[in-house]
């Protein structure tokens, strides 16, 4: 009765369970572009001159 012995589970690689299930590609899909957006626009703040003396006193007070 060898073959009544239930076959051998073989794990899914790392890379097909993420294929499989789209609900998780979307969320990666979102996520991963909003970082990128994220950090992009930082980096363009960062790069922005300061605002002059004589412009920001008139805007503060």
């Amino acid at each position: 009765m060898e073959n009544d012995q239930q076959p051998e589970s073989k794990k899914k690689p790392f890379g097909r369970m993420i294929m499989d299930d789209f609900m998780l590609l979307l969320f990666l899909g979102v996520t991963i572009y909003a970082i990128f957006y994220l950090l992009w626009g930082v980096m363009e703040l960062s790069n922005l001159p300061t605002i002059p003396e004589e412009i920001k006193q008139p805007l503060l007070k």
